[in-house]
């Protein structure tokens, strides 16, 4: 009689929504359970993108449609399915003092960052900027509590910084209420895990970030964590960028001065809350180099990995003595006042 414990069986599924590729997989502790499992990704495969269809800033559906009223002028009904991103989007958006910003889709859009098939090939007018910034300065402040906002005349809200962490979370939920608790979820980047794969822990690798010439089907790791119930949501310059007089510009942009952000070339955060680990390394990749010890101690992330435009690798020490260096990798331990401790590799 055949065993029904598969202690190695894996189920895996991938497929696009939201400009990403997205990888479920599952580890089912009974081998009749397998179809079951590849039912539930479908239904997490339908969530995750009609959530893309209606959380994209730009789009039909009902963040893009809120957008397009509120840069009319109008004061809209917020749309009730994406209430909790707005409030968290915002409450982060307060901690961070302005770091991380939801309300940036107007700079965003001038940048040619909202779709790869508009990218620009050298940067906009300063005073084209300036006037995106302007308009975010004169948009009212959210209030949690209320079911509209505006008027806000040219401003948008933008939720690319932190609507992935949220999305999956709420798919690694869906697969634990469907009797599936022992899963990852893969959105480009922003990866989450829950339970075990088997008889030990989800391994997540950090990628290093690609330079000019690499090849992005075969890229190589900075370190690999073994992760418990929580995401690990890394942030990086090379994956939407232009070359305009030997500079790179890339997607990540600072809301204060509306200009990409320079200083790092990726940042990783592991929390066990996704919307943080998305949109506090967010803020953190914005505060740069110097003060992003700082920031993350303020919003109450101890667990990060920067990667330094001069070469360096930096990690808390909490993160630190959970990784595994890569091979030739040398990753400096670093306090949340800035304070460099040690080195690891």
């Amino acid at each position: 009689m055949r065993s029904l414990f598969t202690p190695r069986t894996l189920v895996r599924h991938s497929f696009l929504a939201m400009g990403t590729d997205v990888m479920v997989t599952l580890a089912p502790r009974r081998r009749h359970l397998i179809k079951k499992a590849r039912e539930a990704i479908v239904d997490v495969q339908i969530m995750i993108r009609e959530f893309g269809r209606d959380g994209w800033a730009w789009g039909d559906g009902e963040l893009g449609t809120f957008n397009r009223r509120l840069a009319a002028g109008e004061r809209v009904a917020i749309p009730p399915a994406l209430k909790p991103i707005f409030d968290r989007a915002w409450a982060i958006r307060q901690a961070s003092d302005g770091h991380y910003e939801p309300r940036i889709a107007g700079l965003v859009h001038l940048w040619g960052f909202d779709d790869l098939a508009r990218l620009r090939q050298q940067p906009p007018n300063r005073a084209e900027i300036d006037d995106r910034i302007a308009a975010m300065h004169r948009a009212p402040a959210y209030e949690a509590g209320s079911a509209h906002y505006g008027p806000a005349p040219q401003t948008g809200w933008d939720f690319g910084g932190i609507a992935k962490g949220y999305i999956v979370d709420r798919a690694l939920d869906l697969l634990r209420e469907a009797g599936f608790g022992d899963a990852t979820v893969d959105a480009g980047g922003n990866v989450s895990a829950r339970g075990r794969k088997h008889d030990r822990s989800w391994l997540i690798g950090i990628r290093k970030p690609l330079d000019l010439g690499d090849d992005p089907d075969t890229p190589s790791l900075l370190a690999v964590l073994a992760a418990d119930n929580e995401a690990v949501n890394t942030h990086g310059d090379d994956q939407r960028f232009f070359i305009h007089e030997g500079r790179r510009y890339a997607h990540l942009l600072d809301p204060r001065s509306g200009d990409p952000v320079e200083g790092l070339r990726s940042l990783t955060v592991v929390h066990h809350d996704g919307m943080l680990a998305e949109a506090g390394g967010a803020a953190l990749f914005v505060a740069g180099p110097g003060a992003w010890p700082a920031l993350a101690a303020k919003l109450g992330i101890d667990q990060v990995l920067a990667v330094h435009t001069d070469g360096r690798v930096m990690a808390t020490p909490a993160l630190a003595r959970r990784l595994r260096a890569e091979p030739g990798v040398v990753i400096q331990t670093v306090g949340l006042l800035g304070e460099i401790e040690s080195l690891i590799g």
